[in-house]
Parts: structure tokens; C-alpha cells; sequence
């Protein structure tokens, strides 16, 4: 199977939205989680980190509309990153709410 480049942003796109998820769900809860800008980030921290990744995830999809050609791309990379993404935080969660 060839992946051409569309199927990996599809893919980092997924990962950015998988991502984003726990973040802006811890965020909007209140909880202290870690984040790329410390182990105990504050809930504001975390809210805008997820911000952040949906926003990426929006813009790359926008230029991808824009310049791009969706003959035959298929969602499947998109989910493909995302629960690859749902998969490492589901198996490190523990680690992450005990540091």
C-alpha cells in the first residue's frame, strides 16, 4: 500500500484531535494534569493546550481542503491517529495522574 502525503496529515490530524481530547476535558473539570508545559499544569493550562491541537488539527484540514485533492482519501488514516492517540493515553494514564 502506497501512503501518499494527504494520508499522513490525515493521520497527524487524528493524533492532534486524540490529543487535544483529555486536555481540554481535564481543563474544563478543574483537574491539574500534565501537559508539555509541566507535570502539574493548572486546568487554564490544560483548556488552551487542548485549544491549541483542535486548532491545528482545524487549519491543517482547512489548507488540506484548499490545495488539496480528496479522490480516494480515506477517513480510515484519520481514525488510524486518533485512536493511536486514545491508545498510548489509555495505557499511560495511571502514570500520568500519579507523578
Amino acid at each position: 500500500m502506497d501512503i501518499d502525503l494527504y494520508q499522513l496529515w490525515y493521520v497527524i490530524v487524528g493524533f492532534l484531535l486524540g490529543n487535544g481530547f483529555p486536555h481540554f476535558v481535564f481543563g474544563r473539570a478543574g483537574k491539574i494534569f500534565r501537559s508539555p508545559f509541566g507535570q502539574r499544569s493548572s486546568p487554564k493550562t490544560n483548556v488552551v493546550w487542548g485549544t491549541a491541537n483542535f486548532a491545528a488539527a482545524t487549519f491543517i484540514l482547512v489548507v488540506m481542503y484548499f490545495i488539496g485533492d480528496f479522490s480516494g482519501l480515506s477517513p480510515l488514516f484519520l481514525l488510524a491517529g486518533f485512536w493511536l492517540t486514545v491508545l498510548m493515553f489509555g495505557t499511560g494514564i495511571a502514570r500520568f495522574l500519579n507523578d
